[in-house]
């Protein structure tokens, strides 16, 4: 079954998934069963988020935190899993989305990435139990998972353009292709998801000093991206 609707109109501070969920499910322009369908993943979110562990999900707290019949579930979902599917795709077109939103500055200026890296930190740290949830399905051998590698590697392409792009720009030559680059941008992709998986996920005692300070997380992933698709921090 389809995911939620990948659009949402979230404010500026807004990065907490459930709360994002619930806000469309009450929006007048969807039909009923869609709106049980948000409030049923939004539940789920909100289960993970509590501190559930997907492991101990159940179907009868998620309806309760959906404020819906225990048997209301199987009307939209065959299980669990299932459900727990949905609710990844859905919270990985909604992280896509957000960094998409990242519009100041030229594509691959220190700008441009900062405003990215930015962004991913507060939903990263606004929603670290599905981002582990995520991490965890995208390592397995499911549809969703090649669902989720194939949004990897889509975004991945445009880094890798764009670094392609900056590149032939200093140089005054012609750009790489893509494809070539893109080993670097899935390099630099998995050391800000590394990184923040010890600051949020695994909460390194190390980092900890770093945790409130999403704007310092921002700024130290910036240069190290910079410096290791362009050797320098450029503007």
């Amino acid at each position: 079954m389809a995911a939620p609707a990948a659009t949402y109109d979230v404010d500026e501070e807004t990065v907490d998934f459930a709360s994002v969920l619930l806000s469309r499910s009450s929006a007048p322009d969807l039909r009923k069963t869609d709106r049980t369908r948000l409030k049923l993943v939004a539940g789920l979110a909100s289960e993970l988020q509590s501190g559930v562990e997907r492991s101990g999900l159940k179907v009868a707290a998620v309806t309760a935190s959906a404020g819906v019949a225990h048997g209301t579930f199987y009307r939209y979902f065959d299980d669990i899993r299932s459900a727990t599917e949905a609710l990844a795709e859905a919270f990985s077109a909604f992280v896509r989305e957000q960094l998409e939103g990242a519009r100041e500055g030229e594509p691959g200026s220190r700008e441009r990435v900062h405003g990215a890296t930015l962004i991913y930190t507060r939903v990263f740290r606004a929603n670290a139990p599905l981002m582990r949830c995520l991490f965890d399905l995208g390592g397995e051998a499911t549809a969703v998972s090649r669902s989720l590698q194939t949004l990897n590697w889509e975004w991945n392409m445009r880094m890798a353009a764009s670094i392609a792009k900056r590149r032939a720009v200093a140089s005054g030559g012609r750009p790489q292709p893509p494809a070539e680059l893109l080993p670097v941008a899935y390099a630099l992709g998995g050391m800000i998801d590394e990184f923040l998986s010890q600051l949020y996920l695994r909460q390194d005692p190390a980092l900890e000093h770093l945790a409130d300070d999403e704007a310092a997380v921002a700024d130290l992933l910036t240069e190290l991206w910079c410096l290791g698709a362009y050797g320098e921090v450029r503007r």
